[in-house]
């Protein structure tokens, strides 16, 4: 991940060069190379590197950090221009082509990337996001001017400007129901959403969403004309993933996800249409409910290659205050950082830079029956039928009917069942989490939050709604934000193929019984990777889960600090009792071995309890 940052001041007088220097110093001050700074006027804009701050002829200037996968496609629209571009970076053909066209140039890009370009003669800044959203960037009007930078820490130490604590967005991360698109912990800190843009002119900030795109139905194609299509554009993204000027490496769980993507790759390559060989990497866990090495050696003995083993990372309990004492990000999840930060370790060892990941797999193809009611209002009711009393399912006729009714007809006669089906992660027996204290909760109107969420969503049909949620879920961005940045520190790139803009299009329109057929979830991936993936694999129902690191850290963190001197049970949001009865029942389940589900539903929520303690007092600056 390639930070940038910038500075415009609001007066439009001069910049001075301390202010850029010192924002220069915050994003890169850790080690992480010399940066590339620009200053003119009332602007200054910082770079990576070189190639990630490009300068046009028309008086414009960008600073970009991502990668665009159609540089194919966006020559063409640069007419003679493109011709001499063929070599350039991405962040010169994209300036080109907004020279060349302006803002309506986003709606060309496909790809993972946050950019930022000041028009000299304008003295106007527009910055803007992928539609997907996995590269970072936040922003904020203070200290008599806009700053924005792809790391929090940059702006909180590299801007003059002074912060105060967001409550109602710890309120959504202590719940483990996080839906703000734009807020941050900081009060008058931003992200800038998924999809969108924004400009800065004249001392003011207007923000709109660029990213709009009709998907076309593809509910008429034949299973046939699904695979086919699918593998078409799983092809594109893996290829278009794998640019890179060094190995690219790619995490092998076992899982269908990841071991699609490695016999995928490793097809591509043998048959001379991608780069490589990929280095598959596998963490091993011997002896722990979550080890899946059976699954990854039957793999690697399927495509005849040998993974590269790692271990999983201890979670370091004090290097994670330093984390967020140095980055002002929230500590990752156990269950993320440990293979993570393994496999960077490794790859960083041996000069590889790009890691390809399973992820999205579950997003995108797991399915739903959310387009049972689109089936219903829209007068299919063969089809409806057919998926309904279909003698896989195991289900008897009166069972089958039953279900039949409330999952079609249910969303679309009651509002609860409607809820339920457009904000899953929102619905629950009770409104605020017993580990919230409700005193508090009611004060930074938290259930005023959800509701909010639930009233402004688009509803262009149920499927395509739900479907949508996979896009850029705001609860990602508080996930995956700090992981992808300490694999940065690393000088590791992260990559996901199933996330890829072409691939979503596809999602997005194929037919509901594709994805989920007969109670069978990624039914159209475990078609497509006929052939490709080993039987075992490509048949198996299983799934880790990835509970027991995540209790381990919380376990010896509460040794350390028992839930009663929890910064949040002592500041009166969160209940220490309820979180102690509540981590009492997973660390039993953890030490005797139960097996099967979690105890209760609260373990995120337990998790952030921790990680907001360790965040509040390193990050923040409270003092237990």
């Amino acid at each position: 991940m390639a930070m940038i940052a910038g500075v415009i001041r609001g007066d439009n007088r001069d910049l001075e060069p301390s202010a850029l220097a010192r924002m220069a110093g915050a994003v890169f001050g850790g080690g992480d190379g010399d940066p590339r700074t620009w200053r003119e006027g009332p602007a200054g804009l910082v770079a990576a590197a070189g190639d990630d701050l490009s300068e046009g002829p028309a008086g414009s200037v960008m600073c970009f950090d991502g990668r665009l996968d159609n540089r194919d496609a966006l020559l063409p629209l640069l007419g003679d221009e493109g011709r001499h571009l063929r070599s350039a970076s991405d962040s010169a053909l994209a300036l080109a082509l907004f020279t060349r066209i302006g803002e309506r140039f986003l709606n060309e890009l496909v790809g993972d990337f946050a950019l930022a370009i000041w028009s000299r003669k304008a003295r106007r800044l527009l910055c803007a996001r992928s539609a997907t959203g996995w590269r970072p960037l936040h922003w904020t009007v203070a200290g008599g001017g806009f700053a924005f930078a792809s790391q929090p820490g940059a702006l909180i130490d590299g801007h003059a400007a002074s912060y105060s604590l967001n409550e109602g967005l710890l309120g959504e991360i202590l719940s483990a129901r996080f839906v703000s698109r734009t807020e941050t912990p900081w009060q008058d800190l931003f992200r800038l959403a998924p999809g969108h843009a924004l400009s800065f002119e004249n001392g003011r900030v207007r923000r709109w969403r660029w990213y709009h795109e009709r998907y076309e139905d593809l509910s008429h194609l034949s299973d046939g004309e699904h695979v086919e299509r699918f593998n078409a554009l799983f092809d594109q993204a893996l290829i278009s993933c794998m640019r890179s000027d060094r190995p690219v490496a790619a995490q092998l769980s076992g899982g269908l996800d990841s071991s699609s993507v490695v016999c995928r790759v490793t097809e591509l390559h043998r048959a001379g249409r991608a780069p490589g060989p990929i280095g598959a990497i596998s963490a091993r866990y011997p002896g722990q409910p979550h080890d899946e090495t059976h699954w990854s050696a039957v793999v690697e003995e399927h495509l005849g290659i040998t993974a590269r083993v790692v271990g999983d990372a201890p979670y370091d309990i004090d290097a994670n205050r330093v984390w967020c004492a140095e980055t002002r990000h929230l500590p990752v999840r156990p269950n993320a950082l440990g293979p993570t930060l393994a496999a960077c370790r490794l790859m960083q060892g041996l000069g590889e830079r790009v890691l390809l990941t399973g992820e999205g797999g579950d997003d995108w193809m797991n399915g739903t029956r959310a387009h049972w009611p689109d089936l219903l209002r829209q007068g299919r009711i063969g089809s409806l039928l057919r998926e309904g009393f279909a003698p896989e399912t195991g289900r008897g006729l009166l069972s089958a009917t039953r279900g039949l009714i409330a999952e079609s007809a249910g969303p679309i006669v009651s509002a609860k069942r409607r809820r339920r089906l457009l904000q899953p992660l929102l619905d629950a027996d009770s409104p605020v989490p017993p580990l919230l204290r409700p005193e508090w909760a009611a004060r930074i109107d938290l259930s005023e939050r959800w509701r909010e969420a639930v009233r402004g969503a688009e509803r262009p049909g149920f499927a395509l709604y739900r479907r949508s949620l996979a896009m850029a879920p705001p609860h990602r961005e508080l996930m995956f934000d700090p992981l992808q940045a300490s694999a940065s520190r690393h000088g590791v790139e992260l990559r996901h193929p199933f996330h890829d803009l072409r691939l979503i299009r596809f999602f997005m329109g194929a037919a509901g019984n594709m994805l989920l057929r007969n109670g069978q979830r990624k039914h159209l991936l475990r078609e497509a990777m006929r052939g490709t993936l080993p039987e075992a694999v490509r048949t198996r129902q299983s799934k880790a889960h990835f509970a027991a690191p995540v209790i381990d850290t919380i376990d010896r963190y509460f040794a350390q600090r028992p839930p009663a001197d929890l910064l949040t049970v002592r500041m009166g949001w969160s209940d220490g009792k309820v979180i102690a009865r509540l981590f009492d029942e997973h660390r039993r389940w953890r030490r005797e071995g139960l097996g099967g589900q979690a105890p209760n539903p609260f373990l995120n929520g337990l998790w952030y309890c921790v990680a907001a303690d360790m965040w509040l007092e390193h990050a923040f600056g409270l003092r237990a």
